[in-house]
């Protein structure tokens, strides 16, 4: 058997094996003691399950990853409905901050700040999403440029996780923090000025 084919039956063993876990986690709200059953859900064994993910952590980790990567797609999906940069922003924080506190693993994986292992795989998600929009506002002037973008999508990223936090996270409550406070942020400062 080529090696290819070896990495392909691994990768989709290692698929199933998280499919099942958000399955479990669906049911049953924790993974704790439940990776054998997990094992069996994929049709591998405990071994080949621990030997693929390692443990309970790491299961935890690819669900929250499988889920983050279903919102940003959801989120891509909803920005490409809005015209200009500011106007995406504003949806994505919106939906964002509606639906993210329906999934606490994938807010878990937000509001690390560590340089763990799944902190560049989050970065890379936020980043494909926000990166393209802000450079289309930079390019019309919508967006400022005289900030670095990583420095950007990292603000965004700590006011999305904020606006889960809030009280109040009504789509009123979300738009009016957008445009009073972050917003101006985004603008060009002698747009801000006029």
């Amino acid at each position: 058997m080529t090696s290819e084919l070896l990495d392909a039956r691994e990768q989709g063993v290692r698929d199933r094996l998280i499919a099942a876990a958000d399955h479990e986690l669906a049911e049953n709200g924790t993974l704790c003691g439940r990776f054998e059953a997990v094992a069996h859900r994929a049709g591998v064994s405990r071994a080949t399950a621990y030997r693929q993910l390692g443990s309970i952590s790491e299961l935890i980790t690819q669900v929250g990853l499988r889920r983050s990567e279903k919102h940003t797609a959801l989120v891509t999906e909803l920005m490409s409905r809005e015209r200009d940069a500011l106007a995406k922003i504003e949806a994505s924080l919106i939906y964002s901050a509606r639906e993210l506190p329906n999934e606490p693993i994938v807010l878990e994986l937000i509001a690390r700040r560590s340089t763990s292992v799944v902190d560049p795989e989050v970065r890379r998600l936020i980043t494909g999403v926000l990166a393209p929009v802000l450079a289309a506002g930079q390019a019309a002037g919508e967006i400022r440029s005289d900030v670095e973008r990583d420095l950007v999508i990292e603000y965004l990223t700590e006011q999305c996780y904020l606006m889960t936090q809030a009280d109040d996270r009504s789509a009123a409550a979300v738009r009016q923090r957008f445009r009073c406070f972050i917003a101006p942020c985004l603008t060009p400062p002698d747009a801000v000025a006029q």
